[in-house]
């Protein structure tokens, strides 16, 4: 049995106290050795000397690839900076196919992608995994729909390999019409669930902590099996990253991590 723990992270761009929280994110990751990261709104600026995927890379001894998006210039570290935030994934096991997506957009929030990316396991079998990141436009709850339907296209056009898993920022719950829309459309499943996490399920700092609100808006799912009505097995399913630094009280991220492990036979 070949056990594959995954987690799932929105990285926060450069917001907060960036650099303190990127060493509190990689001390944090070590502590839970995870084989694979999802991560999204990853910072990279060359003119700032800042690159979040690469950071944790170095850190973790973690291959990575990364697909720059959403470019901008930011306030970092008192002054205005060319930058992107884009989508990445890390892995223990090296990475090879790389793949993207253009989501539907609109003007006022574009760049919307979907990125996938093929792990090489021990075993000799391979891994397709898929971050993304919906919209985050409160009022465009139509475009977020339209952009899980479009990545349940994505991730199930082709499938050579017999395990996928699609992670993300969906910026909607699980009982959203747009994630209801992407599982029945992408015949998927929460590994959350199938990997008996325990309630409460939430992702969101501030909600969780200032509002005593319990929303869960990052998700790792799974793709059936080919050729059989059934889905992989998972176990450990937890949420992660939700404790405070010992030393500066600051959390790694505004979003809690999620994470599962699938069990490949």
């Amino acid at each position: 049995m070949e056990n594959v723990k995954i987690i799932t992270i929105n990285t926060w761009k450069c917001d907060g106290e960036y650099r303190l929280r990127m060493d509190i994110l990689a001390k944090q990751l070590k502590q839970l050795k995870p084989h694979v990261i999802a991560c999204q709104e990853c910072f990279y600026s060359e003119e700032a000397n800042a690159d979040t995927l690469k950071f944790l890379a170095d850190e973790l001894n973690m291959n990575y690839s990364f697909l720059p998006g959403r470019s901008k210039k930011r306030p970092f570290e008192g002054k205005m900076v060319n930058s992107t935030s884009g989508l990445g994934i890390l892995s223990v096991y090296p990475v090879t196919e790389a793949e993207s997506f253009d989501l539907p957009i609109v003007p006022e929030d574009n760049d919307r992608k979907a990125f996938k990316v093929d792990i090489d396991l021990p075993s000799g079998k391979t891994l397709t995994v898929t971050t993304t990141h919906l919209t985050h436009l409160g009022q465009q709850k139509g475009l977020r729909k339209a952009q899980a339907e479009a990545l349940a296209g994505f991730v199930t056009e082709e499938t050579p390999n017999p395990y996928h898993i699609i992670c993300g920022d969906f910026n909607a719950t699980p009982d959203s019409e747009a994630v209801m829309a992407f599982m029945e459309l992408a015949k998927a499943t929460d590994c959350y669930t199938l990997g008996n996490g325990t309630e409460p399920h939430y992702s969101l700092t501030d909600a969780y902590y200032k509002a005593n609100k319990q929303v869960c808006i990052d998700h790792i799912f799974t793709l059936q099996l080919p050729g059989i009505n059934n889905y992989p097995q998972f176990i450990d399913s937890a949420v992660v990253l939700n404790t405070p630094d010992e030393t500066s009280g600051l959390y790694p991220s505004d979003h809690f991590g999620i994470t599962t492990t699938l069990l490949i036979p």
